[in-house]
């Protein structure tokens, strides 16, 4: 397969995002696109140049679709991915994978039968000042990870994208926001041994879900971590520190900022700013990634992103829930 031709399903903000930098991926090229909006999918379509579907099934239909892009309303990824791989087109899946670790299984068992490629995007980590906090500590000069507490707040507000008003769709904010610095913790401390977590819907009693989260986290590495997630605060923040066995790192992503600190006598911190211009477009990074492992990849190789980290995430997710419900810590068996 000289060229990937990949199709969009879902234009809503993020797929629209995700499907514009396609043009800069040499062997990739956009050749449909589809929404249930028949509106959106034809405004899309006439900005990008390809044809429009109101029905994805038409799209798995298409001789020129080597893979699609799903990137719909949460609550639709397993059955379109499903119905994808039966298809026998590649998929790049959008956060978060799914609902439930078994609905992850059944996608990545769908896949593996059909052979086909399954990638699961999980931008955030692939921005720039993300990218330099990980890069950071893969260099080892604060060592690895032993504790983290991360914060990212904001306010829901009434979303132009309506689905958000619906746990159904969304799956709540661990699934819809959350999930991210789930996965940004994975990459930094390794797999999630135990959670402990504290649900609540304090403010905004619009949506049928928590707009409050508080996460406490055991890795299988020994590093603990701590996470608090919020949609009802009128003030936005999404900041971090991380300690590790050699000194600390503290980001701000609003600011772009990062400083980091060996510990011992005479060492300085050093700050440094990272702005979302530097470095390369994480969408374009992680879509490059799997038109690269569709066309060129052997068995052994593997993407930027895996469906095997997507359902890592889900795994924590899932077992949170079950903690808040429980009001007792989750031990994460595999």
């Amino acid at each position: 397969m000289a060229e990937l031709g990949l199709a969009l399903i879902g234009c809503g903000g993020m797929g629209r995002s995700e499907a514009r930098v396609i043009k800069e991926i040499p062997r990739a090229r956009l050749v449909a696109v589809c929404d249930v909006s028949e509106m959106a999918a034809r405004e899309f379509g006439a900005e990008m140049g390809v044809p429009a579907h109101t029905n994805y099934r038409e799209v798995l239909a298409r001789e020129d679709v080597g893979a699609v892009m799903v990137v719909t309303p949460n609550g639709l990824h397993t059955e379109i991915v499903l119905d994808a791989a039966a298809a026998g087109k590649h998929v790049f899946c959008e956060k978060p994978f799914a609902f439930t670790v078994a609905e992850c299984d059944r996608m990545i068992a769908a896949a593996e039968t059909a052979g086909v490629r399954l990638m699961v995007g999980h931008v955030l980590r692939l921005l720039p000042l993300f990218q330099r906090v990980i890069d950071v500590f893969d260099s080892g000069v604060v060592g690895k990870p032993v504790a983290a507490q991360i914060t990212r707040i904001g306010w829901l507000g009434d979303p132009t994208a309506r689905y958000r008003l619906r746990k159904e769709l969304t799956g709540g904010l661990l699934y819809d926001i959350t999930v991210h610095e789930i996965d940004l913790l994975h990459r930094l401390c390794g797999a999630t041994q135990s959670v402990y977590a504290l649900l609540d819907n304090h403010v905004q009693k619009h949506v049928d879900y928590e707009d409050d989260a508080q996460l406490l986290l055991r890795f299988r590495s020994g590093a603990s971590g701590h996470l608090f997630a919020s949609l009802a605060s009128p003030m936005s923040a999404s900041f971090g520190t991380i300690v590790g066995e050699h000194g600390a790192l503290r980001y701000n992503h609003a600011a772009g900022e990062i400083t980091y600190q060996r510990a011992g006598d005479g060492e300085q911190p050093v700050t440094e700013t990272v702005t979302r211009n530097d470095g390369e477009n994480g969408y374009l990074r992680e879509l490059r990634s799997f038109t690269e492992w569709v066309l060129d990849g052997t068995a052994g190789a593997a993407p930027l992103l895996t469906a095997a980290e997507g359902r890592a995430a889900i795994q924590v997710a899932e077992a949170a829930y079950r903690s808040a419900a429980t009001g007792q810590p989750v031990t994460i068996e595999d």
